[in-house]
């Protein structure tokens, strides 16, 4: 049994300060014993009896999930700035992930997703739902291994729990049209699906550390009777915990959508019956508030990506109407442009702002903190769209625990009422200091134990793809 006190515990809503937390063997919370309030501490040392046992100052918090994320595409930031045509959008954007996509080598995708998962694991996450459609691997050099293999033992170095989401990816647009080229690496029969699902249970039993559940890519990339069919063959496999699509994230895709079905994408899936609580939808940007109605009426989640959605000019979802309504939420790294739990939700209440032209569009009646308020719900939501029990708030629980010391946001300066908001509003980009996961610590003092090897594997695959990226996504340039 570990006894770790933490200086100032986020329990139900509040901070608490010197609380002990006994973990077990099993990574889980047994007994939280709490001192006095942060209010009733404010100002004061913590006592000796505090420090007795291992202590841990700063500001502590569950740790989240993280509910939509393509690893590979960490890659991608710094090479998709530059205007390729006068008319860059969502869709330019994606040509670039596919010529990345097709150069990447097993090597390459786990140096790439490690330190993709340890940035995410800074950024307050400690768990993470890895949406994988990138099955077939450059060879090169790189061993014959699966995708997954890559991801597992990334997620395994890092630390970070994994929920793994093996996508099916079929067509290049509604109506069965044939993939492109470029979308070679994702492409798989619903045969081949199967087979890979049958492997991956396997290779991941129940009783082990990776969850599993199904992605469906879009609508324009698996037509609705294949979607309906694997769905049906998975719904009473026990080890299939979460189903994921992403909707409704470019208005080409809705219209597209409503021209093949009728219908636009959320509705549609409604309509069929196939969207409950086990589904999470990505992005959902351009829905209606019916659509958003439909979404919170079957129980699913609604997973949004704020900062991915502003780099490609996606839009943002009415995430105000959705919380009203009492829907259950989510937030994902998704791109990867942003690795950093507080920035997806600042940029989520500051895209409000900007469409709405008011500010603290995302507080309650009952819930006036923006922070606190978007905290509760996506620590609940991330978690339940991993399909995975979440950290302790009270106990029991996981003992997923990220610390943030006195360098991020001010708090230490501020009454308790206001720690969150200077951790969302008052910092940029707020690392996490100390990170327990299941239990275990894998950052200490901001150091991650296999911190060197990943990085220098990261830049090591960096300069691989670096020349090949180059002539891929540069050879059309004006000039070039």
């Amino acid at each position: 049994m570990l006894t770790v006190t933490f200086a100032n515990l986020w329990i139900d809503g509040a901070f608490r300060a010197n609380v002990a937390v006994q973990i077990d063997d099993e990574g889980r919370v047994a007994r939280m014993t709490p001192g006095p309030s942060a209010a009733e501490q404010l100002g004061t040392e913590p006592s000796a009896a505090a420090r007795s046992a291992a202590y841990v100052p700063g500001l502590t918090l569950p740790g989240l999930g993280d509910a939509h994320c393509h690893a590979f595409q960490r890659l991608l930031p710094a090479w998709t700035q530059r205007a390729r045509t006068s008319g860059e959008d969502f869709w330019s954007w994606r040509e670039a992930m596919y010529a990345a996509a097709a150069r990447i080598g097993y090597e390459e995708l786990e140096a790439i997703a490690a330190r993709c998962y340890l940035d995410l694991l800074r950024g307050g996450y400690t768990g993470v739902a890895e949406f994988l459609y990138l099955h077939r691997l450059a060879r090169g050099s790189s061993p014959a291994l699966d995708a997954d293999v890559a991801i597992a033992r990334a997620a395994a170095r890092t630390g970070i729990r994994l929920t793994l989401l093996p996508a099916l990816y079929q067509h290049s647009n509604f109506g069965r049209a044939a993939p492109t080229p470029g979308q070679s690496p994702f492409i798989r029969s619903s045969g081949q699906f199967m087979q890979d699902w049958s492997e991956l249970a396997r290779r991941y039993p129940s009783d082990g550390q990776i969850a599993l559940g199904v992605a469906f890519h879009s609508l324009r990339a698996v037509d609705i009777d294949t979607i309906a069919s694997v769905a049906s063959q998975l719904a009473s496999d026990g080890r299939c915990a979460v189903t994921h699509i992403h909707v409704a994230e470019q208005p080409a895709e809705v219209a597209a959508c409503r021209a093949h079905y009728g219908s636009t994408p959320v509705a549609f899936l409604a309509e069929r019956g196939l969207i409950g609580k086990q589904w999470a939808l990505v992005h959902a940007t351009h829905t209606t508030a019916e659509e958003l109605s439909q979404i919170v009426d079957s129980g699913a989640t609604l997973v949004l990506c704020p900062t991915t959605e502003a780099d490609l000019g996606d839009g943002c979802a009415d995430a105000a109407h959705f919380l009203d309504a009492g829907g259950r939420l989510a937030i994902g790294s998704d791109s990867n442009i942003g690795c950093n739990a507080w920035g997806e939700l600042r940029q989520l209440e500051w895209a409000l702002r900007l469409l709405r032209g008011r500010r603290n569009v995302l507080a309650s009646g009952s819930e006036p903190m923006v922070a606190d308020r978007l905290y509760r719900a996506v620590l609940q939501g991330g978690w339940g769209a991993l399909g995975r029990s979440g950290p302790a708030v009270s106990e029991p629980g996981r003992a997923d625990f990220v610390t943030f010391d006195s360098s991020e946001g001010d708090w230490p300066q501020l009454p308790p009422e206001n720690y969150l908001s200077a951790l969302v509003f008052g910092s940029m980009a707020p690392l996490a200091r100390q990170v327990m996961v299941g239990g275990r610590w894998v950052i200490r003092d901001g150091r991650h134990a296999q911190e060197a090897e990943i990085d220098a594997r990261y830049r090591a695959a960096l300069e691989r793809l670096k020349l090949p990226l180059r002539t891929a996504l540069m050879a059309s340039l004006p000039g070039e």
